[in-house]
């Protein structure tokens, strides 16, 4: 728990860091690309969508196994 949650901190640092060096309107750019590609092909993000939750219970199956 303490390692995911150093994980955590380092990301918001880093978020913070890059917020301020290149700017809120760079950062959010990429999500507002990725909502862009949703509305117009959404097989293709659902596709990935798919393949994106299978790799997380593939991950949640594996950390079971090894406690």
């Amino acid at each position: 728990m303490a390692s995911q949650l150093w994980f955590l901190g380092s990301l918001l640092v880093a978020l913070g860091i890059a917020a301020h060096v290149l700017g809120w309107d760079t950062l959010l750019w990429i999500p507002s690309m990725v909502l862009e590609t949703v509305r117009q092909n959404p097989g293709t993000a659902g596709l990935v969508a798919a393949g994106g939750m299978l790799m997380l219970v593939a991950r949640l199956i594996g950390r079971r196994r090894r406690d």
